[in-house]
């Protein structure tokens, strides 16, 4: 049987002498009480059992490391960090019985930072962001509670310049809020949820990057935080960098303040590094620790870098982020381009206003869905809304000149193809752009936010074609081109009034949107936007009354619906294919079915039946049908 030296807290000899001594009873072994590491004089390649808290281990760990020790841990009351790091079992049956049946220590990395034992993590940064979400109450209110308490301290918070090198001489130069080092992911509830727990031990330490470039960001971290997923991973967000590596070295322009396992510190530098195998422990639990060599990985591609760093420390964050230069630059440049008079927009305005106008004649919506697709409007006006919200005149001109002379192109070839074409019926299609409401603003102004977003997010451009399906900017001009075909100024205004709807709420609706994302601060943007939004306002009012007719409307059809003649020969009576035309008096169409025929007396009851329901005058038409 091997010979083990057991060394207990002496602080709680008591307590070690009625549970400890009885459990090791089956083991040979010594017992140390344990006052200061002189009392520690064990041969190299000794067997050492420690029940002692966890002030008491960052000590003897590191004397246990240079001397070869094999060493176990034995679940003490106040040897809680030491979990984190070694995850071994609480229960003192089952740590013995492990102890026992192990036969080869396994090999343990450790983690230093300025030559100090960390067991938990290291956070540098604010520390009120930084903290564990694990620390909070799990009481929803308390979280929410927390949560709110924290979002107005952060008008106070601000980033601060830091500078990582790596093992393999990667340097990152960023602003952070804070920075959290652990050696194993699932050793802190904030690394857990970013990384992942793994199922294997590499010689690297993780460092988790937190560089919000807002207060909306930094809200949006802390609710993830305190309301997190049940399971799974979350994806790493963009304010968020990830860096594995076997050693880092941080440095700031100022003193840093740290903590170690929540004790704080405060250095010139920092100097974080893994050393390998630096521990034989003797337990089963452990993780595997992989035999190849860790790949380093540095992913900071989304971290503020270059003149957003100058830009960013040292200042309050704002509510919203504002985007960097670059960012703005290659998405003004990306706009610029889209609102040129090409060659190949004249050729898809034409092609498009075409293919509406026989899409129109023919009824035929997938013909028309078709030329939505073709349609290169959509990109002259978001490019106008840039200008508009960055006051750029040279942008603004440029897109309004492409915009008119599309709008010219399609009027011109909606008139000719309409005159060289023999119908004058007005389809279910045509009529569906002649009644445009406030409902009309609302599609725009979604569809002018996701054509927004989509052009700022190369990501996500592919999605224009759902927008310019969505608010149909081509189908309306044809409309207009029949209108003034066929002489029918009902049909040009309404038709007309659509597209300067869905216009009109694109540009707002994009302004903003850019405005949010950061392209432009809002003392620039402000005057852009008042007039964006006058004009919405003006647009808006025949849409309102457009929108309470339609109201009006659906409140008699839906009278009508249920409507049932008092008079016993009229009980057998069926109302079918309603329609309300908008006129003085109000124009009602039906249809009435019944068993037996109906007179013109029948029709005058029905008649005046429908005028005390609905409360005013009608002109009825109605068309009979008889039922056997």
């Amino acid at each position: 049987m091997s010979q083990y030296h057991v060394v207990y807290d002496a602080s709680a000899t008591e307590e070690f002498d009625e549970s400890i001594r009885e459990a090791l009873t089956n083991i040979q072994c010594d017992f140390v009480a344990y006052e200061s590491l002189a009392s520690l004089d064990f041969q190299e390649g000794s067997q050492v059992l420690f029940w002692l808290g966890d002030l008491d281990l960052y000590e003897v760990i590191p004397q246990a490391s240079n001397q070869n020790w094999r060493v176990g841990f034995l679940p003490h009351p106040e040897m809680n960090r030491l979990y984190r790091m070694f995850p071994v079992s609480k229960k003192l049956e089952e740590v013995v019985e492990d102890i026992q049946t192990t036969e080869k220590p396994m090999l343990s990395d450790l983690l230093y930072c300025n030559d100090h034992l960390v067991l938990g993590s290291v956070m540098l940064g604010n520390p009120t962001i930084m903290r564990p979400a694990a620390n909070i109450d799990n009481n929803i209110f308390c979280k929410i509670k927390h949560l709110t308490k924290m979002t107005f301290s952060l008008s106070r918070v601000s980033l601060s310049r830091f500078k990582l090198k790596t093992e393999k001489g990667s340097v990152v130069n960023t602003a952070a809020l804070g920075i959290t080092f652990v050696y194993r992911p699932d050793n802190s509830d904030f690394t857990k949820r970013i990384i992942g727990k793994t199922e294997l031990d590499h010689s690297t330490l993780d460092a988790i990057i937190l560089a919000p470039r807002s207060i909306s960001e930094v809200v949006r971290f802390l609710f993830s935080r305190l309301f997190p997923y049940e399971e799974g991973v979350q994806r790493l967000a963009n304010y968020i960098g990830h860096i594995k590596s076997s050693s880092i070295e941080v440095s700031a322009d100022e003193p840093l303040s740290y903590t170690i396992d929540s004790q704080p510190y405060t250095d010139e530098k920092l100097e974080l590094i893994v050393k390998p195998n630096a521990l034989k422990v003797i337990s089963q639990a452990l993780p595997v620790k992989e035999d190849k060599e860790a790949k380093e990985s540095v992913c900071v591609s989304t971290l503020p870098k270059g003149e957003a760093v100058k830009a960013l420390i040292n200042r309050t964050l704002p509510w919203i982020h504002h985007v960097d230069y670059d960012e703005v630059k290659e998405t003004f440049v990306s706009l610029k381009e889209n609102a040129q008079l090409t060659e190949s927009y004249l050729v898809l305005m034409v092609l498009s206003t075409l293919l509406a106008t026989v899409g129109l004649f023919a009824n035929s919506a997938p013909v028309i869905i078709g030329a939505m697709i073709l349609a290169p409007l959509m990109a002259p006006i978001i490019s106008l809304s840039m200008g508009v919200l960055r006051q750029n005149i040279e942008l603004i001109s440029t897109s309004v000149k492409t915009l008119v002379v599309g709008v010219i192109l399609a009027l011109f070839f909606g008139i000719l193809l309409t005159l060289i074409t023999p119908l004058q019926a007005i389809t279910s299609e045509i009529a569906a752009r002649l009644s445009p409401t406030i409902l009309d603003l609302a599609v725009a102004v979604i569809s002018g936010v996701a054509g927004a977003y989509a052009s700022a997010r190369s990501e996500v451009a592919k999605s224009l074609a759902g927008v310019a399906i969505a608010v149909a900017l081509v189908p309306p001009l044809a409309v207009s081109g029949i209108g003034i075909g066929w002489l029918d100024w009902h049909i040009f205004s309404s038709a007309f009034l659509l597209f300067i709807t869905n216009l009109v709420g694109i540009v707002l609706a994009s302004t903003l949107t850019f405005l949010i994302m950061g392209f432009s601060p809002f003392q620039l943007a402000k005057k852009g936007v008042a007039y964006a939004l006058i004009f919405v306002v003006i647009v808006s009012i025949p849409l309102s009354f457009s929108f309470a007719k339609l109201v009006d409307k659906q409140r008699v059809t839906s009278a009508l619906e249920g409507w049932h003649h008092k008079d016993f020969r009229m009980k057998d009576v069926q109302m079918k294919d309603i329609q309300i035309t908008e006129q003085i008096p109000l124009y009602v169409s039906v249809k009435l079915v019944a068993k037996t025929p109906l007179s013109e007396a029948d029709i005058d009851l029905i008649k005046n039946d429908l005028e005390s329901l609905l409360g005013e005058q009608i002109t009825l038409e109605a068309t009979t049908a008889v039922i056997r």
